[in-house]
């Protein structure tokens, strides 16, 4: 099944996902004033957090008795796996977009398979990786009630590897279109790259996402409801429209 999803949800790219995708890079352009390396790490932070979000809220209802209702009032019928993968999709096509790179629903297509297909072995690596994302973050937040309230490093555990996971994508994505296929190489090479620079900025992120986090949950469904729905309404909206079926009864529309 897992499988069948990620292949219905990358051969669904068109030439409409990757005009949306340019769209929202000129905007952030424009309002931002961003240019060249400065807006390729904004469009890979801002969609890691996103995955991150999502990888906090199903990771918890599973993890906090009574938490799944309201993860199914945010996410929807949309499963993890599918709203992320929709994210790295929209990420691998903004990046694209602000690599003034035009492509055919077919190169779009073919390139995300290159950039997103992970093996067994570097998801294992990727799950370790997560895991001390995991535990720096529990260290920045050492002793405050955010740690003593939820299972705070099941959830950064899952939080991290979307996190993680979505980083990588994005620079394996500016390696393919400023160098080429051959640039990419495999996932355990990707893995490898990952430097402590690149860890600290990470852990930091996964910091923020928890964070923000807290305060939703601290505030219930409805605030947890407005800090996720960029990141899984409308991905998840997206997903299951191409799996052709309407989103769940009684799911508000964004």
């Amino acid at each position: 099944m897992l499988e069948s999803l990620v292949d219905r949800t990358l051969r669904s790219v068109n030439d409409a996902d990757a005009a949306a995708a340019a769209q929202r890079v000129a905007a952030i352009r424009t309002q931002r004033r961003l240019q060249d390396n400065a807006l390729i790490e904004h469009l890979i932070k801002q969609k890691a957090n996103q995955a991150g979000m999502v990888g906090a809220v199903t990771s918890a209802a599973a993890l906090i008795p009574g938490f799944g209702s309201v993860a199914a009032f945010t996410v929807g019928v949309a499963t993890d796996v599918g709203v992320t993968l929709r994210l790295q999709s929209e990420l691998v096509l903004e990046i694209a977009a602000a690599r003034e790179r035009t492509l055919t629903p077919a190169e779009a297509r073919n390139a995300l398979l290159v950039v997103t297909g992970l093996n067994m072995g570097a998801e294992r690596l990727v799950n370790q990786a997560s895991r001390k994302l995991a535990e720096k973050a529990a260290e920045r937040f050492a002793g405050r009630v955010l740690v003593k309230a939820i299972p705070f490093v099941g959830i950064a555990i899952s939080a991290g590897a979307n996190i993680l996971m979505t980083y990588m994508i994005g620079r394996r994505a500016d390696a393919y279109f400023q160098l080429g296929p051959d640039a990419v190489g495999d996932w355990s090479d990707s893995l490898r790259a990952v430097t402590g620079i690149d860890e600290r900025k990470l852990a930091g992120w996964l910091g923020d996402v928890m964070q923000e986090f807290g305060r939703a949950f601290a505030g219930g469904a409805r605030r947890l409801g407005r800090a996720t729905q960029e990141a899984a309404r409308r991905a998840s909206t997206a997903v299951t429209a191409r799996l052709g079926r309407g989103p769940r009864s009684g799911t508000a529309a964004p």
